[in-house]
């Protein structure tokens, strides 16, 4: 498992690059992007479909080869045929991070079970802490609740509701489900590093947290897998060595992509 976080700065990714890089994708994806309002989604957006497609190139596949598809409930996956063994993916982005989770999983094709969720440690708006927690706080379980209410000061609670919510993102979008799933089916403890599906540990998962720092922003992302076999879930902590994290700025990462896809 290989996760690639790309650190995105609106003002050093130039217009110019944008329009290099839009020019390498294929006509539906690049009308997919041209179709956003903000420039920042529409960047975050080509970012995240550069990332799979460098996985099909460390491959040796050639970019006019490349072919995605995606579930009924909007999963992607690659369809690209030859490509063995195959790659297990899923993309998030927020703000300024787009994260990429790759493996060799073979649980579930074509869309494999593992998902990845990242977000920004942030009370969005001018909300207060306890209002924003108050709007999602129908997907949280009351022990959830509890544990943010008793931290320390609001940044841990804050840090505590995030793990929570990557989480629950990531376990849902590794089962490949759309919307409508009840979140507070799902109970996470990021004091304990304890997830709970329906009160109990569900066989066969592991759990990677990670965070990654973009200047004075700190980003907190989960990444969710089926490992397979009996034993109960584990939570990897992200105090734990991360040799599986790779972090790059989006300039670099792009400009390299254009040189490699190109050649």
């Amino acid at each position: 498992m290989h996760v690639q976080a790309i650190k995105y700065e609106p003002t050093l990714f130039s217009d110019e690059l944008y329009q290099r890089a839009l020019l390498l994708l294929d006509p539906e994806s690049s009308a997919r992007i041209k179709r956003f309002y903000r420039r920042e989604d529409a960047c975050r957006t080509l970012i995240g479909r550069f990332l799979p497609r460098m996985l099909l190139h460390a491959r040796g596949v050639a970019l006019l080869d490349m072919k995605f598809g995606a579930t009924e409930a909007g999963k992607p996956f690659i369809t690209t045929s030859g490509v063995d063994p195959s790659i297990a993916y899923n993309v998030s982005h927020d703000n300024g991070l787009i994260a990429i989770v790759s493996s060799a999983n073979t649980h579930n094709p074509p869309a494999f079970t593992i998902g990845v969720d990242v977000m920004k440690v942030r009370i969005p708006g001018r909300e207060s802490f306890a209002s924003f927690v108050e709007t999602v706080g129908d997907q949280l379980t009351v022990h959830e609740h509890r544990l943010i209410s008793s931290a320390a000061n609001q940044q841990e609670g804050l840090e505590r509701f995030f793990w929570m919510w990557t989480a629950k993102e990531a376990y849902t979008k590794a089962l490949g489900l759309g919307l409508g799933f009840d979140f507070r089916r799902v109970e996470f403890d990021p004091a304990l590093d304890v997830l709970r599906v329906d009160g109990i540990a569900p066989s066969g998962w592991q759990f990677n947290k990670f965070r990654v720092i973009q200047g004075a922003d700190n980003y907190q992302g989960v990444v969710a897998e089926f490992v397979g076999g009996n034993a109960a879930s584990i939570v990897i902590s992200e105090s734990s060595p991360q040799e599986w994290l790779s972090v790059l700025d989006a300039t670099s990462f792009i400009e390299n992509a254009i040189q490699e896809l190109k050649s």
